[in-house]
């Protein structure tokens, strides 16, 4: 990772996630633990692999709270360094107006829960007619950026969330990690570019790639309801401990 802007001291994990990481610091989740008896091994091509760009979505046996009926954006990745995520499907009742008090034109879109790592700092994805120094490329036209100027710039000129969205938190693996438990079948492949990045149903955007996938592997019969909502109130509940502050911007 690149350095940080630091704007105060970050929120202890435990608040929000105890006893889930392992000794290096690494965010474990229960992906292979709670897929239980129904885990698999399964073949990956190339382009199946994780990669900048890529969506993944979380099988429906995945019961572990932090990822479970989740969509993530993969937007960084480095096979030895690991794998940082954005879950792109929750979003927050905390407005970000809230976030950012001194901006007047803050609206109240909702903020977004971007994974159960430090939950206080804040990054942002954003569509750019160009590149800057200030944001890296993802796919297309899209950048994540943890640029405090640059974040504070599209809220002030009130960006429409189909090209802005603000993140406390990521989702992060340690290195071949990830890619163990795709193989185990916790997640799987969706292509997908801005319509589904900045999805306007974002809360029911999982249940919608679910069922599209097994309406295209088994058929129509075998398409299995949703499941009740993902269970992320523990990471709000640090958030609002913390006075709903960015603590610092990932970079």
């Amino acid at each position: 990772m690149r350095g940080r802007v630091r704007v105060f001291a970050a929120l202890p994990m435990a608040l929000c996630i105890p006893g889930l990481f392992a000794g290096n610091g690494i965010f474990v989740p229960g992906s292979l633990r709670d897929l239980g008896g129904w885990s698999r091994t399964v073949q990956y091509s190339a382009q199946d692999r994780p990669s900048i760009g890529a969506v993944l979505v979380a099988n429906q046996k995945l019961a572990d709270p932090n990822f479970a009926q989740s969509v993530i954006l993969i937007v960084q990745f480095d096979k030895d360094g690991g794998t940082v995520g954005l879950i792109i499907n929750r979003q927050t009742e905390i407005p970000v107006s809230r976030i950012f008090p001194k901006v007047k034109q803050a609206t109240k879109d909702p903020v977004y829960l971007g994974g159960p790592l430090e939950v206080t700092s804040g990054q942002a994805l954003l569509r750019l007619p160009e590149k800057t120094t200030q944001a890296t490329h993802v796919a297309g036209d899209i950048y994540v950026t943890g640029s405090k100027d640059l974040i504070e710039k599209s809220v002030a000129s009130q960006a429409d969330p189909s090209k802005f969205r603000l993140y406390l938190g990521y989702a992060g693996w340690a290195p071949g990690q990830l890619e163990a438990e795709i193989r185990l079948g916790a997640w799987s492949f969706v292509s997908g570019g801005p319509d589904l990045i900045f999805d306007r149903e974002p809360d029911s955007l999982w249940s919608r790639l679910i069922h599209r996938e097994i309406a295209s592997d088994y058929g129509p019969k075998e398409v299995l309801s949703a499941l009740s909502a993902p269970c992320h109130s523990r990471f709000e509940l640090a958030l609002r401990k913390s006075g709903c502050e960015i603590r610092q911007f990932r970079q």
